[in-house]
């Protein structure tokens, strides 16, 4: 756990777990897509076998999306997975994954969440394109993290699970993190 708390401000952590990202209960799952559309990967496939099209769609519905713009998707009908909501943001790999964070933070603030997921954006199919490593990826994910609440002080959101999925070295890396 990696606490984000500031000094008498609000009690704010990152839990990190492994497994499927569907099973963690949540207000919302994050997740970077690009913006053209090419929604196929690992997590794109997980919310659409727990919700079929139903966030996609909405997604779809607001194209023509650019760099860091976030969809918050509603729920519009029961679906399998644990997690209410998506958070879609824009990644159109441009810049750091601080910024891509920090964008569906607020995103996620501004729709009131609490508690949201986030998945190893940049870390399987698009490592090494912008952060060379999966540590430098970390690095600019608790950046992210740490300038959002900086910047909003008193948003809303308390907790936030990271979640691996099959990758013991993210998992590794991370827990270095932790001891800081």
């Amino acid at each position: 756990m990696i606490d984000f708390s500031s000094p008498g401000g609000k009690s704010r952590s990152l839990e990190v777990v492994g497994g499927d990202i569907a099973k963690v209960k949540c207000d919302a799952l994050i997740t970077a897509v690009n913006s053209g559309a090419m929604w196929f990967g690992g997590i794109d496939g997980v919310i659409q076998r727990n919700a079929g099209n139903m966030f996609h769609a909405q997604a779809l519905a607001k194209l023509p999306l650019k760099h860091l713009d976030t969809v918050v998707a509603k729920k519009t009908k029961a679906h399998s997975g644990n997690f209410n909501d998506v958070v879609f943001v824009i990644d159109d790999l441009e810049g750091p994954l601080g910024k891509v964070i920090f964008s569906a933070l607020r995103a996620a603030s501004e729709a009131g969440y609490k508690h949201v997921s986030i998945p190893t954006i940049r870390m399987g199919v698009m490592s090494g394109v912008v952060e060379k490593t999966p540590k430098e990826a970390l690095t600019e994910l608790i950046k992210g993290i740490t300038e959002f609440f900086k910047s909003y002080p008193q948003s809303c959101i308390e907790k936030m699970t990271f979640v691996v999925y099959n990758q013991p070295n993210i998992i590794s890396i991370i827990s270095s993190f932790e001891k800081k």
